[in-house]
């Protein structure tokens, strides 16, 4: 993969001006981007895996033998190396109005309509007025999860003697600051600095975790004095929705299998919501967060499910849920709503009030993090889809986040702030063949932090 003198004149905006990224084929531009970004590739070969990631091997879509990009250029497949070369090939089918490919891998019945896809390409085709726009699109997204290999760490590290990131968002912009990232040096100064702000952006706030109320309210703050930088934010909103649209290339990287239709209206909602937020339209974070999860409950009615509210504590917290599980229907909610109701009073107690922590002047909020893809993982790991199997899983994992909260509950007037407990150290339990058999396993699973 990686050619002895990296060769960044193969892809650049001078050749994508010239139509050398959308006009040529899949194959072609898997190779060309490769070679235009082999360190960052290397990197994302060593990247640690997310915890959807498991051991089937991925259908592709590339050649006559339907290669992932991965095996295409590696001739075995590395998860995140399939995930960012399909969101990459899915700025490429956007930009080409090619509906068939993004979708391929899609199920009929979830599927991105025609119509989202034409106010997904605008969305795009409004923010890349040039060549220049999309190369630095690309190397913001190729970079922005390289800080998963701990390498980058150990160098971030090595060239200031410390380092303060705490998760790969900030590994990344530690790293592209001090110049260790080949591809940010290939773009214009005015570009670089937005790449930056973008990275910058990424490690304050995670837009992902916002559509899935995963993090806080506080989660919010950072973001004060960052509405100037309009190219740094669309750059950041759309390497969001093809981050997603990626998401799923570990499993099947036959087109942007993750950007289902009901996906994509909740990030579009969170964006829309996010950039009001930024510019003021929205007065607080709290304001904003709880629009996000109104939207939610919105589309949920629509469906045929009974109301929920922000205003009532119950509601909110099983919003939060639904959020976390990324549940778009009447029926997937009606699960929640029975695992939720089912739980034991004082455990269901715990988890609303850990659920309802905003981190806001009453008290420290915890960011579960991995939460929904555990969640995601846990749903598919039972033993029939019948609904009594799903909701003894689902009700697992809360009795586990309840436990994950540990008795916190909002105080106002009390000093807040976020802490983020990563939870993929439940991923082999819950992937086990024991949990499918008996989901309470989760149960005897240890916290190390109260270890």
């Amino acid at each position: 993969m990686e050619p002895s003198v990296p060769s960044y004149q193969v892809f650049s905006a001078a050749t994508i001006a010239r139509g050398e990224f959308t006009n040529i084929t899949d194959v072609d531009a898997v190779h060309r981007l490769a070679t235009a970004f082999s360190p960052e590739l290397a990197h994302l070969k060593n990247a640690s895996a997310t915890v959807e990631s498991g051991s089937m091997i991925p259908q592709g879509c590339l050649g006559p033998e339907n290669e992932t990009p991965s095996r295409l250029l590696l001739k075995e497949d590395f998860p995140e190396v399939n995930r960012t070369l399909i969101s990459l090939l899915g700025l490429k089918w956007l930009l080409q109005d090619d509906y068939e490919s993004f979708t391929s891998g899609q199920k009929a019945d979830t599927r991105l309509t025609t119509e989202s896809f034409r106010r997904l390409r605008e969305f795009y085709l409004t923010r890349l007025p040039g060549p220049d726009d999309i190369y630095a699109l690309l190397v913001l997204m190729v970079i922005d999860d390289i800080g998963k290999d701990h390498r980058l760490l150990d160098m971030v590290t090595q060239a200031t003697d410390d380092s303060n990131a705490t998760n790969h968002s900030d590994v990344v912009f530690e790293a592209a600051k001090l110049g260790l990232i080949p591809a940010v040096g290939t773009l214009p100064a005015n570009y670089q600095s937005d790449v930056l702000v973008a990275l910058d952006l990424g490690s304050k706030l995670n837009i992902s975790q916002l559509a899935q109320a995963e993090n806080i309210p506080a989660s919010l703050n950072g973001l004060s004095g960052l509405q100037g930088y309009k190219r740094a934010w669309d750059l950041r909103f759309m390497a969001t929705f093809l981050d997603v649209a990626g998401a799923a290339a570990h499993a099947s990287a036959r087109g942007c299998v993750a950007m289902t239709e009901a996906v994509f209206q909740a990030y579009i909602t969170t964006i829309n919501i996010l950039e009001d937020f930024v510019h003021g339209r929205i007065s607080s974070q709290l304001v904003c967060y709880n629009s996000i999860l109104e939207a939610r409950a919105d589309a949920l009615i629509q469906d045929g499910f009974v109301p929920l509210s922000t205003s009532s504590d119950d509601d909110r917290a099983l919003l939060r849920l639904l959020c976390m599980g990324r549940v778009a229907s009447k029926d997937q909610a009606g699960l929640f709503q029975q695992a939720f109701h089912g739980l034991p009073l004082a455990l269901k107690h715990d988890l609303v009030n850990g659920l309802n922590v905003n981190g806001l002047s009453d008290g420290v909020g915890v960011i579960p993090y991995y939460a929904p893809g555990l969640l995601a993982v846990a749903l598919r790991n039972t033993t029939d889809k019948a609904d009594a199997s799903l909701i003894r899983a689902i009700q697992a994992f809360m009795r586990f986040l309840a436990r994950v909260y540990d008795g916190l509950r909002p105080e106002p007037g009390a000093p807040s702030g976020v802490i983020e407990r990563d939870l993929s150290f439940a991923q082999d339990t819950i992937k086990s063949d024991t949990f499918r058999e008996n989901p309470d396993i989760l149960d005897e699973t240890s916290l190390p932090w109260k270890q």
